[in-house]
């Protein structure tokens, strides 16, 4: 009979054999009671607890350290399988540059009762530590979209939140100027209400705010319009040169409390543009066309021109 023959023949009566002589082999090296070594590469050294007053900066360095454990080889497997980690938890801060010398205790997911960590390497890792402080930062309100065409602002949206306590690394809480509330969007407003608006903790690397909510008041009403005869203004222009009109019809909208309160004498109707490269133009063309801009009008108020441009001529220009 051939090689080739010889396999193929009772190939699966073959593997069942094989098996179990595989399952023989590993359950008598686990009921194996001699001792044996076993380094396990690669253990994870992590910090969970730090005082109060102080800061971990980075993670542990090395990160990872290589662990001896001995004791029957059945419970080293079991020790392999488990993925221990040496868990670090400091009571106190010495210095802000510590370093540490690991000990058995430290570590996690093993039955040290069945076997011995004899050392770790390297057998210390390097700790920096910030000081933390705590500080009161003033809160600062995003507000992004707009009002419902219905409604108009009365004042502006007020927070009752003007300070936060931040609690932190000493050098991130110094860089911090304001802490922000999320984007709050005008766009959801259906009328007058307070809205609770959480702050906005992204990126603030670990800093731990208090409080962590505010209360947004919105002074909403609703839009009015109101209507007034504004003269034109061209800074810089004399006798020379005349507007076609002089006036135009300003259409100011919002909340009826603003409206009125709105200064008709503060409302200018402006042409932007250069007096002298008028004159030049007008040189060349009877008539030039130019844009108008509408400026001074006070918070929460809009406002349409019944034209966005006018005609200037020269004075003496029929």
């Amino acid at each position: 009979m051939s090689l080739s023959g010889f396999i193929v023949r009772n190939w699966r009566l073959k593997i069942a054999a094989f098996v179990l002589a595989v399952l023989l082999w590993v359950t008598m090296r686990l009921s194996d009671d001699r001792v044996s070594r076993l380094s396990l590469p690669n253990v994870e050294v992590r910090v969970e607890q730090v005082h109060r007053d102080w800061y971990l900066r980075q993670a542990p360095f090395p990160s990872t350290v290589e662990m001896s454990v001995s004791g029957p080889i059945g419970e080293l497997l079991r020790v392999a399988m488990s993925q221990p980690a040496i868990v670090v938890r400091v009571d106190s801060v010495l210095k802000e540059d510590s370093v540490l010398t690991l000990i058995p205790d430290w570590v996690s997911n093993v039955d040290r009762s069945s076997v011995t960590i004899e050392n770790f390497a390297p057998s210390s890792v390097r700790l920096l530590f910030e000081r933390n402080k705590e500080e009161e930062i003033p809160v600062s309100v995003r507000l992004i979209g707009a009002l419902p065409d219905s409604l108009a602002m009365v004042n502006e949206p007020r927070a009752n939140l003007l300070f936060a306590r931040v609690r932190g690394a000493a050098s991130s809480v110094d860089a911090l100027e304001t802490v922000f509330l999320e984007p709050f969007d005008l766009g959801s407003v259906t009328g007058p209400g307070r809205f609770e608006v959480p702050v906005d903790t992204a990126g603030l690397d670990g800093l731990v705010v208090s409080p962590t909510t505010a209360t947004l008041t919105v002074d909403a009403s609703t839009r009015t319009t109101r209507s007034l005869l504004s003269l034109i203004e061209l800074a810089g222009a004399g006798d020379d040169l005349a507007l076609e009109p002089a006036a135009v019809t300003v259409t100011l909208f919002g909340a009826e409390e603003r409206l009125g309160a709105v200064d008709s004498a503060a409302v200018q109707v402006l042409v932007n543009v250069d007096p002298e490269e008028l004159r030049r133009q007008l040189e060349e063309d009877a008539a030039v066309r130019v844009p108008l801009t509408l400026s001074g009008l006070p918070r929460w108020v809009g406002g349409t021109l019944g034209v966005d441009s006018v005609t200037v001529r020269g004075s003496g220009t029929p």
